[in-house]
């Protein structure tokens, strides 16, 4: 709804169209203004904030084995604080001579749209049974798209059963207030599904209550009422999923500790027994509520409570025993049974754990340990009838106990005993997996503050580590370093790009074994298989080239080695020990020439082809062979000439070949030949006919010559539409370091559909061209006699359009399609390894995916790989022989090292970080120019002299010991020594008090004269704050010996605790003493500091910056303060409006604006004006409300550097996007604007990693927009804030929390279905109509489809054509996708 109205522009008044959304945020805002009394101000910034969250803590809430897809599924749920992830368990059957098979987890699904933190979650269903293998001895992890074909009549077969609701579903309960039931599925297609429903919770009495906290369910809780009411012949009904029929609140008086059901005594089944220990007081009770099931609710009655003694007022864990309604309770190192609560008062049976083991080397605190989470592990039936119950308790130093109890023994627990030391710090993330066998179990646990893994647990056998679950930890500092290039392989324009990108690292770990440095990488892992195999002896002239070839007769992989002069044939008969040998004579093919390619067939049969062919009594061709491919039929191109063998005449080439790729669809084959006249020629023939030429493309750049070629295949079926979109590209690795993707235009197929048709033939004389890409595609013409092979009539019969180029440097690209995943290709330039693919259909707006390679060693956390020199992967058929190679394991030459890795089928890119350990925990971490080198304080453990006795143990005295540490960027791990001795220390330890504290570490250069001095500024603590005794000192340390040791120079002492330091100006000090922050002046000669200038703040600085002549200081209570030097004095210029608890600040002076996060988990923009005001306060521009506070910030790079690492012409790149000058003559400025925003990071001690973006006032409108929408949609947010319905959909800035957009909400309309569920969105109103300002006003398709047009056009600027759903204009009739294409680049993660 618009209307008509007068307005005042350039001091005329003109008639303009506004619509009714508009008028009534502007009304909103103005009186807003008014009520605050502060009107706007010139040269006010109109920003918003767009975050978006990079890395997902990986703090693991728990971890609960359940067959949530299906009775045949073996699935793991991961619960983090806002999602979850469920795995598939693979591996671990029995093979003859090898009780121990590998394990891996294999991600399925994971769903993090829940929009609020999760509470709790536990399992609906009965006990887990045994398992069920759905493919005994396959690891669909490792196979590749072809094996999955191969076994589509078993796949087809077990999915007949697919659609039953599974045994067991997942209960949550969420932070909004509503408890969540969902389970998985799978489609026809094998894509997974989330079924789920809410049920609402009572509204909170008071701030105390925390109801969802704690969740238990009835062990005797069966799915059949809800798989009957859920399962319908037709699939699932979604409605009908609803498992709570009845309700009823109970008040408790008292904080509830714990709370679990009861097991109920054979044949009282229908007896359900709740059990609550509550804290009420100064005593610990136990609360029981009985009913029977069968009357429902109404009959719940509450018994009498018992009072635990003292020595258990504080349990750990309670653990319910399936015999005898008995209950477990463990507190400090004593268990309790307790029996016979049914009767009256339970009676305790108490069991002292002598368990003495503890994780080697010291322990400080005197503190007792605490037993953190309980397992059951899987028994069989013919045990559990016997009355044996077992139990796993995980303590937090690692400890595992094995507790067997028995219903006839007295006491109960016949024994416990010690069942290895997990080597990790452990949480309540600890649950034992089921691989169907009676005595060997496997546990799994997450790490806290480390990293958790699997573990076989054997009788009487010490414990196998077998997996890693990486934990980065807590984040409590960060730094950014640059990239460094060689000066002899890159180009200098290379050079600029690596200067512009930064590497991450960040204290990470706990305790002396867990911390560490950690390198935050994000891309695709390759897992290092078994140790480096060093080919030297055969690299001496170099290699060129290399070919990984599995050979159907040999347990092994042939390699295949490219030398100037020859070739190398070696067999590797072992991934994990370094077991090569050369071939035998009689099975090498001819080597005594380069070869140019080589394949293998699916039976097993190598193909090589040498640059002379006339050997190999096939292929007698006297010309030299440039490139070469095969498929089942041979095929070869040789010189200027392409053979397909068997099938017709040589066709000739227009000029010399460069490359050769096959791309075989259906019964069809299409052949790609890259020559060095920078043109691409296409060829098409059928089985039994000859070749015909058929396409040509030209590059732009005469010097872009196609030295190799990858086809990739996507397919995607969208949430917002059920037709499946099947995309085909042709990556061209040129010359000149680029990668050309060029759209095969084979439209939308279905699985049945053929790539060639005669009903869809298109006759074209060879001179034709196509106009709508002008002189550089020209068609050649085919054969007569060929008809079928004729191209469907689809985009005007132009088989090859332009998608998008990425540059990878200015060298030769070699890539490589991936064997395992048809979507995905490798990419090597400049001895850097990358994978490009496309996750869903390719289109013009739906850029690549492109993420570095990283290799990891799983031995060897700190392993740093090296250049890249040849890569070449392993087929996917590899024969059954080979059981120690993975389907697709690639194979990475540097130098003359050999690496075979594993490559992660994870579609996304995912957190690889690298981690350099440290004999401590590490608190600080700085890159320094001046040193080239990281400076780590951390905090070791030393042993003292004597012991001491804790429990009758005798227990080596330690004290903790602050340390600075010096390391190398690429360096190999820091050498340890585990006892805290020799450790990387550059420290003296008689600089160091006993008992005093390092709390924080800057540099420091003051310059005298035209000398710089170089030191390290440490403040320190020692004692309790407050105290008589407490002193608080700053240290200055010189480097000597290049680093290799510290000399203490100057020590100050104050009595109030120093909170924060930072260099300023060229010669002084700014610190924050207690309430104080001093400025001092250094004379450097005489080694002293000037008396100080001092300004008293309301409470101490948590945080110092200097910009310029501006102190900035975050603290404890009160906000942001920004100070000067007024007249040789410290005055406070402005200061926070708000009292914030603050956490850190960031200064951005190019937009006078300061990032200023508190521990509240807010994010605020704060303006400094030009002029202070009256009151001398700093304007709030926006405000964020985040799930956890950011504890850092730091400016990583602009949009423009991001894009130029993977994509340089964004004008060029994307013919819709609106990035390229094409909408509208303003757009080409508003381009460059965008281009210059910078990214941020924010990072969170729980892991989190942040992005964040500035928004301008139009942009921010236009994203506030389409969330708006979003938020609406249930495909997108599902689960929504019940006042959501209520908001306008018209953006305002009315409040400065509405200037925050959620760019994770923005980044599922892309996933979920793009361009679709965004015009789904602006075409069907959510209700028609919609409360906006306490008025009715209608919500119509056309209104939403003008605000969108128009609010676009205030980003992007200019005028369009015809909108296909509407009269309106839009422009270049792909508005949404041209919005969307945008979108992307925006939501581009810039780490």
């Amino acid at each position: 709804m618009s209307v008509q109205t007068r307005v005042m522009l350039d001091g005329r008044w003109t008639t303009r169209t506004l619509d009714i959304h508009q008028i009534l945020a502007r009304n909103r805002e103005e009186r807003q203004e008014m009520a605050n009394g502060s009107p706007a101000e010139p040269g006010r910034p109109a920003l918003g904030i767009l975050t978006r969250t990079l890395v997902r803590s990986p703090v693991i809430k728990s971890i609960i084995p359940a067959r949530v897809r299906h009775r045949s599924r073996n699935d793991v749920v991961f619960v983090y604080d806002d999602a979850i992830v469920i795995k598939e368990i693979l591996g671990g059957e029995r093979i003859e001579h090898d009780p121990f098979s590998p394990i891996s987890l294999a991600d399925v699904i994971e769903k993090k749209d829940f929009d609020s933190p999760l509470q709790a979650a536990r399992i609906l269903g009965l006990p887990r049974e045994p398992k069920i293998p759905r493919f005994p001895g396959k690891d669909w992890s490792k196979s590749s798209d072809a094996d999955r074909s191969q076994s589509s009549t078993e796949t087809k077969a077990n999915l007949l059963h697919e659609n039953e609701v599974p045994p067991q579903i997942l209960v949550l309960t969420l932070a909004s207030r509503n408890l969540l039931f969902l389970f998985a599925y799978h489609d026809v297609h094998e894509r997974v599904h989330f079924l789920s429903n809410t049920f609402p919770l009572p509204a909170q009495a008071a701030e105390s209550e925390e109801l969802g906290v704690h969740l238990a369910v009835d062990p005797k809780w069966s799915m059949d009422q809800i798989r009957q009411e859920v399962q319908r012949p037709q699939g699932l009904d979604t409605k009908s999923f609803m498992p709570i029929h009845e309700e009823k609140h109970t008040k408790v008086d008292g904080s509830i500790l714990k709370m679990e059901f009861l097991h109920p005594s054979k044949g009282d089944e229908h007896h359900v027994i709740l059990l609550l220990i509550i804290s009420k007081g100064d005593s610990t009770l136990l609360v029981r509520f009985e009913w029977d099931c069968r009357g429902g609710l109404s009959g719940v009655e509450r018994k009498p409570s018992q009072v635990l003694p003292k020595s258990k007022k504080l349990p750990n864990l309670l653990i319910p025993l399936i015999y005898r309604t008995s209950f477990a309770v463990v507190s400090g190192e004593q268990v309790t049974i307790y029996e016979g609560i049914l009767t009256g008062i339970a009676q305790a049976q108490d069991c002292q754990l002598e368990i003495h083991e503890q994780l080697e080397g010291p322990r400080n605190s005197d503190r007792p340990l605490i037993w953190t989470h309980w397992a059951r592990p899987m028994r069989p039936t013919k045990r559990l009838e016997r009355g044996i119950d077992n139990i796993y308790l995980c303590r937090e130093d690692g400890v595992v106990c094995y507790i067997d109890v028995r219903e006839d023994s007295r006491p109960m627990i016949s024994s416990s005993h010690s069942a290895g030391i997990l080597k990790a710090n452990l949480s309540n993330a600890f649950a034992t997996l089921d691989l169907g066998r009676e005595s060997n179990d496997v546990v799994i646990a997450a790490g806290e503050m480390s990293d958790g893994g699997l573990w076989y647990l054997r009788p009487r056998k010490s414990i196998e580590h077998v997996g890693t679950i990486r934990n980065w930890t807590p984040l409590k500092d960060i730094t950014i370093a640059p990239f460094k290039t060689s000066t002899s392989s890159v180009a200098e324009s290379d050079k600029q790009i690596c200067r512009k990108a930064k590497r991450l690292f960040a204290c990470s770990g706990r305790g002396p074994r867990h911390g560490a440095i950690a390198e935050i990488r994000m891309g695709t892992e390759a897992v290092k298989l078994g140790p480096t195999i060093e080919l030297s002896e055969l690299a001496n002239n170099g290699i060129l080239d290399l070919w990984a070839l599995p050979y159907r007769t040999n347990n092994g992989i042939y390699l295949m080695l490219v030398r100037p002069t020859d070739t190398e044939l070696i067999l590797i008969r072992s991934a994990v020990h370094q077991d090569r040998q050369a071939a035998s004579e009689a099975e090498e093919p001819s080597l005594n020439e380069e070869t140019i390619a080589a394949g293998s067939t699916a039976d097993g049969f190598i193909v090589e082809d040498p640059q002379a062919a006339s050997e190999v009594e096939e292929l007698s061709h006297n010309e030299r062979t440039i490139a070469a491919g095969s498929t089942a039929e041979g095929f070869i191109v040789q010189g200027g000439h392409i053979i397909f063998e068997a099938l017709g005449e040589p066709v000739r080439l227009p000029s010399e070949a460069s490359s050769l790729a096959l791309h075989w669809f259906e019964n069809c084959i299409i052949a790609f030949v890259g020559t060095v006249a920078a043109t691409l020629q296409m060829y098409t023939a059928r089985a039994g006919l000859s070749l015909n030429p058929y396409f040509e493309y030209r590059f732009d750049d005469p010097s872009s010559i196609c030295d190799s070629l990858a086809i990739l295949t996507t397919e995607i079926q969208t949430i917002a539409c059920d037709e499946v979109e099947i995309s085909q590209l042709v990556l061209c690795g040129l010359r000149n370091g680029t990668v050309k993707t060029l759209w095969l235009n084979s439209g939308q197929v279905s699985h049945n559909t053929r790539l060639f048709s005669k009903e869809n033939e298109e006759t074209k004389s060879p001179g034709s061209k196509d106009s709508s890409l002008g002189e550089r595609i020209q068609f050649l013409g085919r054969s007569t006699g060929s008809s079928d092979g004729a191209w469907p009539k689809v985009f005007g019969g132009c088989p090859l359009s332009p998608c998008e180029t990425l540059t990878f440097g200015g060298t030769s690209v070699k890539v490589m399609a991936d064997t395992t995943r048809t979507s995905r290709a490798f990419v090597m330039c400049q001895q850097t390894l990358y994978t490009v693919e496309y996750l869903g259909a390719a289109s013009p707006t739906n850029p690549a995916s492109v993420n570095k390679l990283w290799v990891t060693d799983p031995n060897l956390h700190a392993f740093q790989q090296g250049p890249a020199t040849c890569i070449a992967q392993a087929s996917s058929n590899i024969p059954h022989g080979c059981s120690e190679f993975a389907a697709g394991s690639l194979f990475y030459l540097s130098g003359s090292s050999l690496v075979v890795a594993d490559i992660s089928s994870f579609p996304r890119p995912e957190m690889v970080p690298r981690r350099l350990p440290l004999n401590g925990t590490p608190t600080t971490v700085l890159y320094s120019e001046h040193l080239d080198k990281l400076i780590v304080m951390y905090t070791t453990e030393v042993h003292q002299r004597g012991k001491r006795l804790r429990k009758g143990m005798a227990v080596q005295r330690t004290a903790p010991q602050p340390a600075i540490a010096l390391v190398e960027l690429d360096a190999e791990p820091v050498g340890l020594d585990l006892d805290g001795q020799d450790g990387p220390n550059i420290l003296d330890s008689s600089c160091v008090l006993p008992g005093e504290r390092f709390l924080g570490l800057v540099e420091w250069l003051p310059t005298v004269g035209e000398r710089q001095h170089y030191m390290l500024v440490v403040h320190t603590a020692t004692g309790q704050a407050g105290s008589q005794s407490a002193i608080s000192r700053l240290l200055f340390f010189s480097l000597i010996n290049d680093g290799g040791s510290a000399t203490l120079k100057i020590d100050m002492d104050h009595k109030a605790e120093i909170c924060a330091v930072a260099p300023y100006g060229r010669s002084s000090l700014v610190y924050g003493c207690g309430n104080d922050i001093l400025l001092r002046f250094l004379d450097v000669e005489s080694k002293k500091f000037r008396h100080p200038m001092k300004l008293t703040l309301r409470s101490p600085a948590v945080h110092i910056s200097v910009k310029g002549l501006d102190i900035h200081v975050s603290t404890e209570s009160h906000g942001h303060h920004i100070l000067s030097v007024v007249e040789d004095k410290l005055v406070a210029r402005w200061a926070d409006r708000v009292s914030r608890p603050s956490a850190y600040h960031l200064v951005l002076p190019e937009q006078s604006l300061v990032l200023a996060t508190d521990l509240d988990c807010r994010i605020a923009g704060l303006w400094q004006p030009p002029q202070p005001h009256l009151d001398r306060t700093t304007p709030l521009i926006f405000e964020a409300f985040l799930p956890r506070s950011i504890t850092r910030l730091c400016r990583i790079q602009t949009q423009k550097d991001r894009l130029l690492l993977t994509q340089p012409e964004p004008q060029s790149t994307y013919s819709t996007s609106p990035i390229n000058g094409k909408i509208g003559n303003g757009n080409v400025a508003r381009a460059e604007r965008y281009l210059s925003i910078e990214n941020l990071l924010a990072t969170c001690e729980d892991g989190t990693i942040y992005q964040l973006s500035l928004l301008d006032q139009a942009s921010w409108t236009l994203l506030a927009y389409i969330q708006n929408m979003a938020m609406r949609e249930p495909r997108i947010c599902p689960y929504p804030h019940p006042r959501v319905g209520e908001q306008d959909l018209e953006p305002s800035m009315a409040r400065k929390r509405d200037m925050h957009i959620d760019g994770d909400i923005l980044n599922r309309l892309l996933e979920r279905g793009g361009r679709r569920l965004l015009e789904e969105m602006l075409d069907e109103g959510a209700s028609g109509r919609m409360l906006l300002d306490e008025m009715l006003v209608e919500d119509l398709p056309e209104d939403r489809w003008h605000r969108f047009l128009a609010l676009t056009k205030e980003v992007f600027g200019g005028e369009g054509a015809v909108s296909p759903n509407s009269d309106m204009q839009v422009p270049n009739g792909e508005l949404a996708e041209s919005v969307l294409g945008w979108l992307r680049l925006l939501l581009m993660p810039a780490i």
